[in-house]
């Protein structure tokens, strides 16, 4: 179904950030107007602009001067266009004019710049939503500055993950920050969308790509901020808790295993024939290798020298550990599950083999249209006022898709199990390996102390609940006609096996958004795969698009799959949503797995790789570059990101180094990178980023955690919030990364301790005080975990 399709959306043509917001609303069946000439490249531009359509002669002042709702075309000259025989799937942007009327009638207006800033445009009338989507926003100190995926990485903080911690960071994916950008673009859009249904009006929404970044680290802020830990690059494996977790050679490719928990650890050594490792003097629990790698991997990676990765990975998913084949782009094109849920198809414009994948979650009617659902209290300016979600999410993509309602004013209940935030006691081994309790202790009630609970619980209630017993089930049933959304990331097993299928679910409540975001689909070969985002990522291609010059492929930093996961769910909730509101339609499913998703955003490499072969990546350079790299900086593991697009770039850095660059020819790469690096080493990588932008060059010091947190540009746009959290005391924490003109975001309030609102959640949904004693008595409801 298509959700959207009432909406008509006007695309300015700018970045990747914001082709892909577009194309978001085109899947989802909006009218979208692609006005202007791209500067995308040709792979790029045949999957992101796929089902808009075309219009040329068309700039930023038009739209800006465009009213909405005004009738008179002489406001505009670009009322001369006939679309009526136009091919809306039409790849040339000079095939057709912009007509007046698209103008006139645009609900959205999406403007996009990279590398350059945008400029802020001239306030709007009428009830158009204004999205801006640019590298740095268009308010905040460094509103003026430049920036490319690589910079996007550097001031986000990613970049300082990735690569070898004894070589200069690497950058993750191409492109990925922008689609993060166009994701929260999007969102955005769809929410100041659902206040101007109420209220008539529109309003601006500016989104930056460094913010976005900086919001989506699991843990890296809250380690720093707890515990003064600095989380740095560890070499080619995820940069994050758990040994083994990482990819790993076998006989005929790689393979990605992540095995973060004890037992997963356990059955690797028990299989591998490495369990006499536990004899090891440094190793007193599996955590430790953690600290002492090496003593898994070696033995690890000859095990695996003489095994293809179907048997590993067969053998791996049988135990529940996650555990995948890591693929390049093509091989994607092949790879089983995605060729069962036929998730590849043709694009128009493109020569007839070239396949690229299909929108990344589908939402599925239900049947129960013509009812309202949903009704947001009146004149209220938060999107989500009035909604009620039930959260049975866990770990980090469906947390952030409900932290994200919930900051857009949805009542969020987070229901979890007695026993989600671990158990009563904690050994120092894991303290020191999460690295995420105040000061590494757990200092009594530890469960309530977990930063990373905390960070993605903010905002949310909490109901401790056993589901696993009857008097739990009876619970959830009682709750779920009063919610509107319920969110899980569970295996594809868990929700039939606690006896809520999804027809179950919809016979309790017909008009219940149910989303359902399991690692691969509810269906094909790896239907019942276990998933982290770390170790999706390689078998989504991710880790085939990183590495050095002389060394690929490379295990990202970041569980990327994880937050691109769950932007995409939270993007179909909210065009449910608005078309629930709009037209009274019922009760929908959405399905959004994991893998799909992230294949979903490296769609344009898949094309280039049919079209141009598979690329190999090539440290931090950039082929629309002429010089681009990473370099050090004076400090400990300081480095600074510079990219020159052209030979005039590169004549300003030389005028502003001096000797150093003299008569070095840029066009020999690794000439300039050294002599970049020769002349950097000297300079502070914060000062020396701020003197290059204001000569108008791309550059930006690679953050630690402590430097996006003391980001002025960042700190004034308000990226961040602290709450006075119960047992922890002052907890700072990322806001949702989108500014909206006249849409306040919800106040952060604290993270509900374990089962803090059991009583005031059931006596609220009618549970009688004699029945919410027994469930206490009993243990089905709970405030400590279980003994």
């Amino acid at each position: 179904m298509k959700p959207l399709s009432g909406l008509h959306v006007v695309e300015v043509a700018g970045s990747i950030a914001g082709a892909y917001c577009g194309k978001l609303f085109a899947d989802q069946g909006a009218d979208v107007v692609l006005a202007g000439e791209h500067r995308l490249r040709r792979h790029e531009a045949l999957y992101l602009h796929a089902g808009k359509r075309l219009a040329k002669e068309i700039t930023r002042n038009d739209v800006d001067n465009a009213d909405p709702k005004n009738a008179d075309p002489k406001n505009t000259d670009l009322d001369n266009a006939d679309l009526k025989n136009s091919d809306p799937k039409n790849t040339d942007p000079k095939n057709t004019d912009l007509d007046n009327a698209d103008l006139k009638n645009a609900d959205v207006v999406i403007t996009s710049s990279m590398p350059e800033p945008l400029t802020p445009s001239t306030p709007r009338c009428g009830s158009t939503i204004d999205v801006a989507i640019s590298p740095y926003g268009t308010h905040g100190p460094k509103a003026r500055w430049k920036g490319t995926d690589l910079t996007d990485y550097a001031a986000g903080g990613h970049l300082y993950l990735y690569g070898d911690p004894d070589r200069e960071p690497l950058r993750g994916p191409a492109n990925q920050p922008a689609y993060a950008a166009g994701l929260f673009g999007f969102i955005g859009a769809m929410a100041a969308l659902l206040v101007r249904d109420r209220t008539g009006q529109g309003q601006a929404v500016d989104v930056s790509h460094v913010q976005a970044m900086a919001a989506l680290h699991q843990f890296t802020l809250i380690r720093y901020l707890l515990t003064g830990d600095v989380v740095r690059r560890m070499g080619n494996r995820y940069t994050g808790q758990g040994q083994p977790n990482g990819i790993y050679p076998c006989a005929d490719g790689w393979i990605s295993i992540a095995a973060p928990l004890d037992h997963q650890v356990e059955f690797v050594l028990a299989v591998s024939g490495l369990d006499h490792l536990m004899d090891h003097p440094d190793i007193t629990s599996v955590q430790d290798f953690q600290l002492q790698p090496e003593l898994l991997d070696n033995g690890l990676i000859a095990w695996l020298a003489d095994k293809s990765m179907a048997e590993v990975t067969e053998l791996f998913q049988t135990m529940r550990i996650p555990t995948g084949p890591s693929l390049n782009m093509l091989q994607l094109l092949d790879d089983p599950q995605l060729v069962a849920r036929g998730f590849f198809g043709p694009m128009a414009g493109a020569p007839p083999a070239v396949q690229a994948p299909k929108p990344p979650f589908t939402i599925t009617a239900t049947g129960s249209d013509g009812a309202q659902n949903w009704t947001p209290p009146a004149n209220t300016t938060r999107p989500l006022a009035g909604l009620r979600v039930l959260d049975l999410t866990r770990v980090w993509a469906g947390p952030l898709c409900t932290r994200i309602l919930s900051d857009l004013g949805a009542d969020v209940v987070w229901v979890e199990a007695p026993w989600s935030r671990g158990g009563r006691e904690i050994p120092q081994s894991v303290v020191q390996s999460a690295r995420y309790f105040v000061d590494d202790a757990p200092a009594g009630c530890q469960w309530n102390r977990n930063g990373h609970t905390i960070k993605y619980a903010l905002g949310k209630r909490s109901l401790a609940v056993d589901l696993t017993t009857d008097a739990g089930h009876d619970v959830l049933a009682r709750l779920i006609p009063h919610h509107h959304v319920l969110v899980e990331n569970y295996s594809t097993r868990v929700m039939p096996q606690l006896g809520f299928s999804e027809a179950k679910l919809h016979e309790l409540n017909p008009e219940l958004i149910y989303v359902t975001m399991p690692g691969f689909g509810r269906s094909g070969p790896a239907e019942h795969w276990v998933a982290y985002g770390s170790s999706v990522d390689s078998h989504a291609g991710l880790s085939s698009l990183i590495g050095y010059q002389d060394q690929t492929p490379w295990k990202g930093g970041v569980a990327w799959p994880d937050p691109i996961a769950g932007l995409h769910a939270t993007s179909a909730i909210l065009a449910s949503l608005w078309d629930q509101q709009t037209t009274g339609a019922g009760g929908r499913t959405i399905e959004a797995a994991q893998f799909e998703s992230t294949v979903a955003a490296v769609g344009d490499r898949i094309v280039e790789a049919q079209l141009d072969g598979v690329q190999v990546p090539g440290g931090n350079r950039e082929p629309r570059y002429l010089v681009q790299g990473v370099y050090p900086c004076t400090g400990d593991d300081a480095w600074i990101a510079i990219s020159l697009p052209d030979q005039a770039a590169w004549n300003v850095v030389t005028a502003m180094a001096g000797e150093v660059l003299a008569n070095v020819d840029p066009d020999d790469h690794d000439a300039a990178d050294a002599a970049l690096g020769r002349w950097t080493a000297t300079q502070d990588a914060t000062e020396l980023a701020t003197r290059l932008q204001e000569v108008g060059i791309v550059a930006a010091a690679v953050a630690t955690a402590a430097m996006v947190l003391a980001d002025p540009h960042l700190l004034a746009r308000g990226a961040f919030t602290t709450v006075d959290q119960p047992a922890v005391g002052g907890f700072t924490a990322p806001t949702t990364p989108i500014t909206f003109a006249a849409t306040p975001l919800a106040d952060v309030q604290p993270a509900p301790t374990l089962g803090e609102h059991n009583e005031s959640l059931l006596r609220s949904f009618g549970f009688a005080p004699e029945e919410i004693t027994e469930l206490q008595a009993t243990g089905v409801i709970a405030v400590n975990p279980p003994r």
